[in-house]
């Protein structure tokens, strides 16, 4: 393969979520994408953590996309930190309910405070919108830490028996719950992060009674592309507005739909019939399904790539092979980005997009496109670098490791 010389582009502003963006602590972006052919550096140092937290250590793995380990949710402290308020319960949504309003004294007064989880498996009623809850009405959003609510014992040692819904709750991150095969959703919920988890589907669904905002998925891995007629991740809107996302170091492979059906499978796609406002991927990889890895949606703005990789064309293929039975794209290759028709709705900052790549972008520096002919941007430019069509596997070990069971036990450490 060709080595890609490293190109001047226009530097120009992004404009991201503000508190997204001061508050994560993932791995500073390079100066630019790695172009191919090119050894990728050694991880640099993880930027310090928010104010009052040692959390997260540096990377623990050397990757440019996906969970490396050194991201961690806003506001929270680390499990190791000295806190306020230590309450260790069974593995039982009851249980947990209760623990966090037992904390809710020292949170809103300034504390820190934690809720472990002895080894088990959470009961679920489902990850569709109209599911039970696990959750309901619990915690208070805006405190200066969210409340931690983590495996006593480690990753993996608290699964999911079955998917979930949270709803209206606020002021929590929950890390290191073991989801897989299992899927969930949050609903107009505020404050929250989950984190360090294999799963399914992580999605939002802005369905309910007051609106959601600031949530947080950070280093959550869909790990597997499986035959599906579904959207692998969605974000969906219904009668309440959703603001200030962030998908932070995560890793979603795509869903391929059945051969001879009439579905429409997106990666991470964002609909409904409210505003979806302040969108951050940030440090993630997202590998096209059958139709493109990433569609927003007319009510969408201020959606921000932030190094980042996005991998459709044919190439998704090398990591994630078609399954018996699914459609061979009789539609043509997935595109990265199936914007058509948007403007000024998306930003790029230092990423990197195979395939097509459709809309046109508020503005883009620093960042790399397979195709010859590039979108347009209002603001500075995309850089052509066709050989990105030519991506071998290497490559992508080389950007973003596959995320095995034994690679995520090694770089999320809770206890």
């Amino acid at each position: 393969m060709p080595h890609l010389s490293r190109r001047s582009v226009l530097a120009v502003a992004v404009a991201a979520p503000a508190l997204i963006l001061a508050s994560c602590a993932p791995t500073p972006p390079r100066d630019r994408p790695t172009p191919i052919g090119t050894p990728s550096p050694a991880s640099p140092t993880v930027a310090p953590p928010a104010e009052g937290t040692a959390w997260p250590p540096a990377p623990v793995i050397d990757a440019s996309f996906g969970p490396t380990g050194g991201h961690w949710p806003s506001r929270t402290p680390g499990p190791r930190e000295q806190f306020d308020q230590e309450v260790e319960v069974e593995a039982s949504w009851t249980a947990i309910a209760s623990a966090i309003a037992d904390v809710q004294q020292t949170v809103q007064s300034g504390g820190r405070a934690v809720v472990r989880i002895r080894p088990g498996a959470l009961a679920g009623d489902g990850a569709g919108s109209s599911a039970s809850a696990v959750l309901n009405d619990v915690g208070t959003a805006g405190n200066d830490f969210r409340i931690l609510v983590v495996p006593r014992d480690g990753v993996g040692t608290v699964t999911l028996a079955d998917s979930i819904r949270l709803e209206k709750v606020r002021g929590v991150s929950f890390v290191g719950i073991w989801n897989h095969p299992n899927s969930m959703v949050i609903s107009a919920s505020q404050d929250v992060a989950w984190a360090w988890s294999k799963g399914q589907a992580f999605n939002i669904s802005a369905n309910s009674s007051e609106p959601t905002a600031d949530i947080e998925f950070v280093e959550c891995v869909t790990p597997d592309a499986r035959l599906f007629d579904q959207d692998a991740w969605a974000f969906r809107t219904a009668g309440q507005p959703l603001d200030r996302v962030g998908v932070i170091g995560c890793y979603i492979a795509g869903s391929y739909k059945n051969d001879g059906s009439d579905a429409h499978t997106d990666t991470l796609q964002l609909s409904g019939d409210q505003p979806i406002t302040g969108l951050l991927i940030k440090d993630s990889a997202i590998f096209a399904s059958t139709n493109a890895a990433f569609i927003p949606f007319t009510y969408a703005s201020d959606i921000v790539f932030d190094h980042s990789l996005v991998v459709g064309g044919d190439r998704m293929l090398l990591r994630h092979p078609l399954p018996d039975g699914a459609n061979d794209f009789s539609s043509g290759y997935p595109a990265a980005v199936n914007g058509a028709g948007s403007v000024d709705q998306m930003a790029a900052n230092d990423s990197i997009f195979i395939g097509n790549v459709r809309g046109q972008f508020v503005s883009s520096e620093n960042t790399q496109t397979s195709l010859s002919d590039p979108p347009a941007a209002s603001s500075g430019a995309f850089v052509s670098t066709p050989a990105l069509s030519d991506a071998d596997a290497a490559w992508l070990d080389t950007e973003v490791p596959l995320p095995t069971d034994d690679v995520l036990r090694k770089i999320w450490t809770v206890t």
